[in-house]
């Protein structure tokens, strides 16, 4: 079955090339121009992604991205021309999954698009799926709390992605974080680590079971996909 994805852009060049291109690709779009035909359109669940704008005729595109998120978990980017780090914060603050910033390398649009969609595929398949969000620095449990991380607890995370059960060894991680690790102070690592922890444990996400492996390094027994 096609991945449904929900266009809602109102330049219309724009909007008829980038469907044609999604279409290429193999995904069904369905393309709205404004808040009011969004309105008109939307059923929660009758999508599988959405790719908004900002700077509507009758609206912000952020207001529709509040409407789904109240009645629907699908993934959502957002693709503007507000570029400056206060939007950027204000979209990502309401729960975007990505914020992309006008003209974009469709091959970066692309990638993004198919490897959210993937992560949607997995989590449904296996629950307990723990997703890090490496451009929000964001990690989602399975039962939907967000951890905000700094982008250092973001790269720790990231040397466990995909590796569940296996012993990671802390040069890797330091190497990882962008230290030597002939000259690093290991009580730095054992500290971020434990912050970590109890960052997770304090905002309300339970089980992400990350394990000290004395004498190697760390092991993430929970499985975790990056997006």
């Amino acid at each position: 079955m096609k991945s449904r994805i929900l266009l809602v852009e109102d330049e219309i060049d724009f909007q008829e090339t980038l469907t044609e291109i999604l279409m290429l690709q193999g995904y069904e779009v369905i393309a709205c121009n404004s808040v009011a035909s969004f309105e008109r359109w939307y059923r929660p669940s009758s999508f599988d992604l959405a790719i908004l704008d900002r700077t509507l005729p009758d609206g912000d595109g952020l207001d529709i991205l509040r409407r789904i998120r109240a009645e629907a978990s699908v993934p959502v980017l957002m693709l503007t021309g507000l570029g400056h780090v206060e939007e950027k914060i204000l979209g990502l603050d309401a729960d975007a999954d990505h914020y992309l910033v006008k003209p974009v390398d469709v091959r970066e649009l692309l990638s993004i698009i198919k490897r959210v969609l993937r992560r949607e595929t997995l989590v449904a398949k296996e629950p307990g799926v723990w997703v890090l969000d490496v451009h929000g620095w964001k990690l989602l449990s399975p039962e939907g709390v967000t951890v905000a991380l700094t982008h250092r607890e973001s790269i720790l995370l990231t040397c466990f992605s995909g590796q569940k059960g296996c012993a990671i060894h802390r040069d890797i991680i330091i190497t990882a974080l962008g230290f030597d690790p002939l000259i690093y102070d290991l009580r730095r690592l054992e500290t971020m680590v434990s912050r970590l922890r109890k960052k997770i444990e304090q905002a309300g996400a339970i089980g992400l079971d990350l394990q000290t492996v004395y004498g190697v390094g760390y092991a993430l027994h929970t499985q975790l996909i990056e997006s």
